[in-house]
């Protein structure tokens, strides 16, 4: 019986050892915690969030610009020649202007609904073949909202010397019975927009107006600062 039991024991001890190395050799190798990796994700993480807010940010910009446009319609303040005359033209054959008056109705305008504009530094100038002959100016003043002020004008210039260039230009203009006059003009405009948000633009205009003569007339023209575009 005694050496039963240890036949026994020895080939149940056996499996044992057996059974607990199979179960070690099944087990995986802990891998080592990546630092780096943990840390470069949460930077992509806080990139992605940061991108998202920015996002957000801009359409709803975009969004209330585009409600204030639908709603409020705000329009660019501008100048505009409305009339003019040529009263007086006297060219003495020797290259020189001696004595032309010319007579125009420039307007500030401002089409806005809720705010008044304010212009400065306002300045027109007139010429003939790129001879300027006379700088128009005016003092700071405000329009009111959908308003328009009228600026009279008599621009008067004497001796303007026009060059060899400018000579020929007036003689075949004199010739043909049609004198043209170049105007360039600029103000600087101050605005709100619903009454917060001001706006601070320079408003030009660029045209060339023709007369007949002798009678002074002008044909039909078109000379406005005014853009197709807002704000602009």
């Amino acid at each position: 019986m005694p050496s039963s039991n240890r036949g026994g024991e020895t080939p149940g001890g056996g499996g044992s050892h057996a059974d607990g190395r199979r179960v070690h050799d099944h087990e995986q190798p802990r891998r080592p915690f990546n630092f780096r990796r943990r840390h470069r994700s949460a930077l992509e993480w806080a990139a992605a969030v940061l991108f998202t807010v920015l996002a957000v940010v801009v359409l709803v910009g975009a969004v209330s610009i585009l409600v204030v446009v639908l709603l409020l319609q705000p329009r660019a303040p501008y100048v505009a020649v409305r009339a003019a005359s040529l009263d007086r033209l006297v060219y003495d054959q020797l290259g020189a202007l001696d004595d032309v008056q010319i007579s125009l109705r420039v307007e500030a305008r401002n089409d806005n609904a809720h705010s008044a504009a304010t212009f400065s530094r306002l300045e027109c100038q007139l010429a003939f073949s790129g001879a300027t002959l006379v700088v128009l100016r005016a003092d700071t003043f405000r329009v009111p909202a959908r308003g328009a002020l009228p600026l009279a004008y008599v621009a008067h210039a004497q001796g303007a010397p026009l060059g060899n260039v400018g000579s020929a230009a007036m003689q075949a203009a004199l010739r043909d019975g049609v004198v043209p006059f170049g105007v360039e003009g600029e103000a600087r405009t101050r605005w709100k927009v619903a009454g917060l948000v001001t706006i601070n633009q320079w408003t030009r205009l660029a045209c060339q107006i023709r007369f007949f003569w002798p009678n002074g007339t002008a044909l039909a023209f078109k000379c406005s600062s005014k853009s197709k575009f807002l704000f602009f």
